[in-house]
């Protein structure tokens, strides 16, 4: 074991695996991470979960327009945006080292024990600001489990704990809407339609963030984005010139004609055979602001 970077290879960036963890039944064709990567040379720039969840909200708050319908109620739903991933703080304060990547581990690489606590965690940090936010953040975590974790695949005792955890959550999304019912704040949005309306709109953010995260230099389609009413579309983002610093979103989803983004990430360089190390190179590493502007097509 060293206290110095593995090698200064180039380190892929861009983290989008295809197929199945061996062992965890995700597949995280789209998973999050939980630190973003995204190629500067030979290094990378590494991008906590938080500061992709604030992504998130800065799209949201921006969202809106005769196509697209506004965001209700507008401060909750933003908020849950910005709050989707503030289970991972404590992981992101200390990140535990893979010694295969010689990176920070992955959402994937971590067991169910793991990342489940992460998610009710953050459901109940998110308790403390509301509980619209906190059922919104209950509801993602629903939507990454239902949507990439394969109870076929995974262990029987993962399975187990990962429906444990959905039950918990079930019953945890009934009693906030029971508790919001009789405040007539929330009336409009507690109808299952208006729920999962924005349940969708904490996903098409969350996935937005990720491509803009990574550094998308060519095409990236978000499906399932809410419209007007129940209807949906997809919505299709691409670099024209290969700069992911301007991207072209269509249909538009914004009520101006351009919104400009940010994020923070730092320049990680190297890989790493030492986890005290790694945290080291991490707290000290150089900060780097990461901004992001969307055009009309």
């Amino acid at each position: 074991m060293t206290g110095t970077p593995a090698s200064t290879e180039t380190i892929p960036g861009s983290i989008r695996l295809h197929g199945k963890v061996a062992g965890l039944g995700l597949d995280h064709e789209l998973e999050e991470l939980t630190m973003l990567f995204r190629d500067v040379g030979k290094d990378v720039i590494a991008i906590p979960q938080p500061s992709h969840a604030w992504l998130s909200g800065q799209l949201l708050r921006a969202w809106g327009n005769g196509i697209f319908a506004p965001v209700v109620p507008y401060e909750e739903v933003c908020l849950g945006a910005e709050l989707h991933d503030i289970g991972w703080l404590s992981w992101e304060a200390a990140p535990t080292l893979n010694p295969q990547t010689a990176r920070p581990h992955s959402f994937q690489e971590l067991g169910a024990a793991i990342h489940t606590s992460l998610w009710t965690e953050g459901v109940r940090r998110a308790f403390a600001f509301g509980r619209y936010p906190a059922l919104l953040v209950s509801l993602h975590a629903d939507t990454i489990y239902g949507s990439f974790f394969d109870f076929a695949k995974a262990p029987p005792e993962d399975a187990a704990l990962v429906r444990r955890f959905l039950d918990d959550q079930h019953r945890f999304q009934r009693a906030c809407i029971e508790a919001l019912s009789g405040n007539p704040r929330y009336a409009p949005a507690l109808s299952p339609p208006a729920i999962e309306r924005n349940r969708l709109l904490v996903a098409a953010v969350d996935r937005m963030s990720l491509q803009i995260g990574w550094g998308l230099t060519s095409k990236a389609c978000i499906p399932n984005v809410p419209t007007i009413g129940e209807a949906r579309t997809e919505i299709r983002l691409h670099s024209p010139s290969g700069d992911p610093a301007e991207l072209v979103v269509d249909p538009w989803p914004f009520a101006a004609d351009h919104v400009e983004v940010v994020c923070e990430g730092r320049l990680l360089r190297g890989r790493f055979t030492d986890e005290r190390a790694m945290r080291q190179a991490l707290d000290s590493a150089e900060t780097v602001t990461i901004p992001t502007v969307l055009r009309h097509p």
